[in-house]
This record gives structure tokens, C-alpha cells and sequence, in this order.
């Protein structure tokens, strides 16, 4: 496999030493001549998946309170509070995400710049290569600017995007110009439509769910498109996974089954079997945090129960399903957490995180119909969801949601629907953007009962951009 080796993008990255693990930095920053093979790109490819884990968005949310008893972080609390992150550059935080998907980004356009200087005469693999390093640049700009960023609409479409880069970087001094949300948007859709038509599946081996299968492109191209607010193409593409009609059981995993075992490791690992029909991205992250209950802000009892308890089908929720920890912490087991190992004492530690599943487009879909006032449908799929989460079968009536929520049949379904993705998502970092897109409002009191919070239209929903990068000239974002 191709080393680590695009550095000169790190005047972007801005982070030259992210941990004394990442010794890759010290690597020699070029050896692009050993591209020779198209074998050699994939291997590329293989590292245009972001190893930084987004999780800090979740412990932004509402998702998430004060654990007095929990040991505290410097940074956890900065991120908790609403903060710029600045104590540290360490796994799971706002710098190294960005690093990473830059990094990744870097990788995406090596492949990309490759592809058409391999003597090779075949053009379906190729084509499979380029879509997949189109589609991998797309997403992690994507998730760049949902995340450093205001959240795209008519009013946020002029405001501070993130940079998009198109081409390995060979300056050691580049100005790069953040552009807007419009312009990020515009470029990744550019990127996704190009690459949509261009990947298969056929170059892949094993679980196939460590790349951008169709499957997976689809499920990208569902969210685009929702968080776009273009709900017809949203619609469209999730069709393209689901087929035109009402869901079948295929999509949506039995939560029973997943939530069932004698300890939480056994739970995680069946929650992300790289196997399972609904997980259809999975990728490698490292971490510090994700999966240590027992540090900083996490849900409680109290957020538990707002989130899955006080609910239209007063029945019990598969999902529902908190380990608790001696702090008062409690959280669902989806993660666990492997340590690779570099020396005999020292190494890595990571999991496997899945970015994007069925389920997801599923409730993109089911949004997307609401949001067009085709409340019958959004109902029918939500009654094929039902039996595999909740334990009385969970079906519903429009008449049943209206008189749980209030306004008009169609507001109560949007908020219903909220509500089933607040549940399905829990420590995936997706209630962040729900916030976000929706202009809610999130309110933390922290440790010692101090109170911070973000309005709905707040600017620092905008994370804050690394202080390396601003050091070199980037725009900071607006507060």
C-alpha cells in the first residue's frame, strides 16, 4: 500500500504533529513515481477515507449533559460549551478531523491526477476508480463544511464554506480561499453526479463495505440531497437503493436482534457487522474517547428518557438500550474500541465506524415525502419500521400523530419523523446536523452549573476552524 506521503497539503491541514503516534509525518513527503499500475491507485484509495472520528459533533448536541462524576477534559468541555477546541489537536478533535479529511482529500486527487497517465487500456476499471475517488472527494468536503460551515440554505448560501481542493497540491505556500456554502455545495454535487454513474461494485472483494459500493454512493447522495432541501432528487436517489415503493424489511435491521447479548462488546459488534445488508459504509477511525463513557459529557438517565421514553408509542423501544456506567453515564453499545499495536507497549487505538446506513435513507426518504405533504407514504414506510423497533409492533395512524403533536397533519409528521431520527441515531453525530438544518436550540449547563448555549441560528453552529489554519491565512469563521 502506497505510504502517507501528501504533505505539502498540510500547510492546509495545519496540523504537522497531530500525536506522537502519527509518525507518518516525518515520512518523506513525495514518492508519487511509484504510481505505475492501477493497482497502485486503489491502493491510494484505500486512504481517501478519513480515519478522524466527527463523534465531537454528538457531544455538542442534545444528546449529551454534565456527568459530575465523569473525569473531565479540557477540550471535551470547550467542545461542550460551544467553544473553539483549543487545549488539543489529539483524536476526536475538531483539528484532527479536518486534518484527516484533508488528508484523505489529498489522497482522492493523487488517484485522480493518476488515472489518466497508467498505460492500462482498461476502461472500466478505470471508471469504477475515478468514481470512487470522485465520490470520496465529495463526501469528506461534505462533511467539512456541515461541519465548519453554516448549514446550507437560502439565507447561509453566501456565508464562509470550507476550501475545495481539486488537484495535488506541489507549493509549499498555497492561498487557498475558503469560497462560500453555495460554491462548496455546487463543487461537491459536480463531484457526486460525475462519480454516481461510475461506480461499481465489481473491483471490490470481501464485505465490500470498506468503499463507496452503489449502495453506499446512493445513501451519500439521499443525504445531499436532503440537506440541500432538494427533496424531489432526494427522494430520487434513495429510490435508486430502495426501489420506488414501500420499504422492505431488507433495509431495516431487527433491533431486538442487534440489541441482545451478554455484554456490550458482543452488542457492538453485531451493531456493526460489516456484513449486515444496512451498514453500508463502514470506515477505520481512530479515537481517544469514543467509546470511554466514563470522560466528559455524555447522555444520562434524564436525556435517555426525553429521548425514548416520552414518546407517541408509550411502548418499549428496542433502541432503548443503555449500559450504565458507576458515574451516571449511560450510553448504547456501538461502538468498541480495538488498539492496533506499533511497538510491543505502544500503538493505536480505533474502531469501526459505520458512516452511512439503510436505515439513514430510510428516514431521509420518509422526511423528504413529509416535506412534500405525501404523508401517506412517510406513514407507510415508518409501519414497515415499526415491528423492528418498538415491542408492541408500533404501527400508526395519522390521526394517532396529530393528536400527539401539534399544528397541521404535516407539521406533526415532520416532527415525528424528527424524532425517529433523534432515536435510530444516538452517538452517530447526525442529531448535530438535525440541529443545525433545523434551527433548534441547544441548551448545556455544565459540571458547575454554568450555561451555555446556541440559538437557532446561531454562529457558532459553525465550528470553529483549526488555529494553525487561521495562523496561515484561512478566514476564521464569524462570532
Amino acid at each position: 500500500m502506497m505510504k502517507k506521503n501528501i504533505k505539502i497539503v498540510f500547510m492546509l491541514l495545519t496540523v504537522l504533529a497531530v500525536s506522537s503516534c502519527d509518525s507518518y509525518l516525518d515520512e518523506v513527503p513525495d514518492n508519487r513515481q511509484d504510481i505505475k499500475t492501477l493497482e497502485n491507485i486503489q491502493e491510494i484509495l484505500v486512504t481517501a477515507y478519513a480515519e478522524g472520528s466527527y463523534n465531537f459533533i454528538e457531544w455538542m448536541s442534545d444528546n449529551v449533559t454534565a456527568i459530575p462524576d465523569n473525569t473531565q477534559v479540557a477540550w471535551l468541555t470547550e467542545n461542550y460549551q460551544f467553544e473553539p477546541v483549543v487545549s488539543s489537536e489529539q483524536q476526536d478533535t475538531p483539528t484532527n478531523f479536518w486534518s484527516e479529511s484533508y488528508y484523505a482529500i489529498a489522497h482522492a486527487n493523487q488517484a485522480l491526477e493518476a488515472i489518466d497517465l497508467v498505460e492500462d487500456t482498461d476502461t472500466n476499471y478505470k471508471n469504477a476508480l475515478r468514481g470512487e475517488a470522485l465520490i470520496t472527494r465529495a463526501y469528506n468536503h461534505f462533511m467539512l463544511v456541515n461541519i465548519f460551515a453554516q448549514h446550507y440554505s437560502a439565507e447561509n448560501a453566501g456565508t464562509l464554506g470550507v476550501p475545495y481542493l481539486t488537484a495535488p497540491e506541489t507549493e509549499l505556500q498555497v492561498n487557498y480561499e475558503r469560497g462560500t456554502v453555495q460554491e462548496t455545495y455546487d463543487l461537491i454535487e459536480k463531484d457526486l453526479l460525475e462519480a454516481l454513474p461510475l461506480i461499481s461494485d465489481d473491483y471490490f472483494t470481501g464485505s465490500t463495505k470498506y468503499h463507496f459500493n452503489k449502495n453506499a454512493a446512493y445513501a451519500f447522495a439521499s443525504r445531499f440531497f436532503l440537506f440541500k432541501g432538494d427533496y424531489t432528487k432526494c427522494i430520487e436517489y434513495s429510490n435508486k437503493m430502495l426501489g420506488g415503493g414501500v420499504i422492505g424489511t431488507n433495509f431495516v435491521r431487527n433491533m431486538e436482534e442487534v440489541f441482545t447479548g451478554s455484554n456490550p462488546t458482543q452488542i457492538a459488534n453485531q451493531f456493526g457487522d460489516v456484513f449486515a445488508t444496512s451498514n453500508l459504509l463502514v470506515v477505520r477511525k481512530e479515537t481517544a474517547y469514543v467509546d470511554r463513557y466514563y470522560q466528559g459529557y455524555q447522555t444520562n438517565a434524564a436525556v435517555r428518557n426525553g429521548i425514548y421514553r416520552n414518546n407517541i408509542q408509550r411502548s418499549s423501544d428496542e433502541r432503548d438500550l443503555m449500559y450504565g456506567y458507576s458515574s451516571g453515564a449511560i450510553a448504547p453499545p456501538k461502538y468498541d474500541e480495538l488498539f492496533r499495536y506499533t511497538t510491543a507497549t505502544s500503538g493505536f487505538p480505533y474502531f469501526i465506524m459505520i458512516e452511512l446506513r439503510s436505515e439513514e435513507v430510510v428516514l431521509n426518504r420518509m422526511e423528504a415525502y413529509v416535506r412534500q405533504n405525501m404523508l401517506d407514504e412517510a406513514l407507510d414506510d415508518y409501519n414497515v419500521m415499526a415491528p423492528l423497533r418498538y415491542a408492541n409492533g408500533g404501527q400508526l395512524t395519522l390521526a394517532e400523530i396529530k393528536a400527539f403533536y401539534e399544528g397541521t397533519e404535516q407539521e406533526a409528521m415532520l416532527e415525528f419523523v424528527i424524532s425517529e431520527r433523534r432515536k435510530e441515531f444516538v452517538r452517530e453525530g447526525l442529531r448535530w446536523f438535525d440541529i443545525k438544518r433545523l434551527n433548534l436550540e441547544v441548551t448545556h449547563i455544565d459540571v458547575n452549573d454554568n450555561e451555555f448555549k446556541v440559538g437557532e441560528t446561531d454562529l457558532k453552529k459553525a465550528v470553529q476552524i483549526p488555529a494553525n489554519a487561521i495562523a496561515l491565512g484561512i478566514e476564521a469563521n464569524p462570532r
